[in-house]
C-alpha cells in the first residue's frame, strides 16, 4: 500500500515530544508544494526534509490554543504525525 502524501489543510494527529507524549489534532500548514522558498532563504521558516515532512499547527486545550511544530515526519514515536484512524 502506498503512503498518502500530506498536503496543506489536512488534519493529522501529532504525538508530543515532551511529557506524556499526548496525541493532539494538528493541521498541516505547509508541505513541499506550498512552502515559500523565500521564507526558507531568509530563515523565517525551516526547510522540509522530504515530501512526507510537514509544518504543523498543533491544537491544544487552554488559552494559547496551540503551537507550531516544524519539519515533522510521519511515524508513531514522539514528535511525529500520523493520519487519524478511520471510524466506521
Amino acid at each position: 500500500m502506498s503512503q498518502v502524501i500530506p498536503t496543506t489543510g489536512r488534519i493529522v494527529r501529532y504525538r508530543g515530544k515532551e511529557g506524556i507524549h499526548a496525541i493532539r489534532a494538528a493541521i498541516v500548514t505547509a508541505d513541499v508544494t506550498t512552502l515559500d522558498p523565500r521564507g526558507v532563504e531568509v530563515g523565517a521558516v525551516p526547510p522540509l526534509d522530504d515530501e512526507f515532512h510537514v509544518h504543523l499547527w498543533v491544537f491544544t486545550p487552554g488559552r494559547l490554543g496551540g503551537f507550531h511544530e516544524y519539519n515533522v515526519g510521519p511515524g508513531v514515536d514522539p514528535g511525529t504525525w500520523h493520519w487519524p484512524e478511520r471510524v466506521s
